[in-house]
């Protein structure tokens, strides 16, 4: 499957939308505001790629690609996808590729 192809979405969940709480979420890839829930689903968000699943596009939203030429802007763009992905999985409450509840994980290791 190549990454056009790929499916995006995962359990990515961390303060996003301001609180000091959980309060966003990632669905196909996009974050959604948890607070903004009405009887029939989610109204605020969709705006913000999931920095852990849409990596290279919330890195690109971000304005976070640098200069110089095609290989200096591959070779920082790749630092930057693991430097993103090591922040958001810091952040989020649930491992987003297994699910595994993190924030127990960090509160038994404390």
């Amino acid at each position: 499957m190549s990454t056009t192809e790929s499916t995006l979405g995962c359990q990515y969940e961390a303060p996003t939308f301001g609180a000091g709480y959980p309060d966003g979420t990632c669905i196909d890839g996009w974050m959604w505001d948890l607070d903004s829930g009405d009887g029939d689903g989610l109204t605020s968000g969709g705006d913000e790629p999931c920095p852990w699943c849409n990596t290279r596009e919330y890195i690109e939203w971000r304005g976070m690609v640098g200069g110089g030429n095609a290989r200096q802007r591959r070779k920082a763009l790749r630092a930057e996808v693991k430097r993103v992905r090591a922040w958001a999985l810091s952040r989020s409450t649930f491992h987003p590729e297994t699910g595994v509840n993190l924030f127990r994980a960090r509160m038994a290791a404390a």
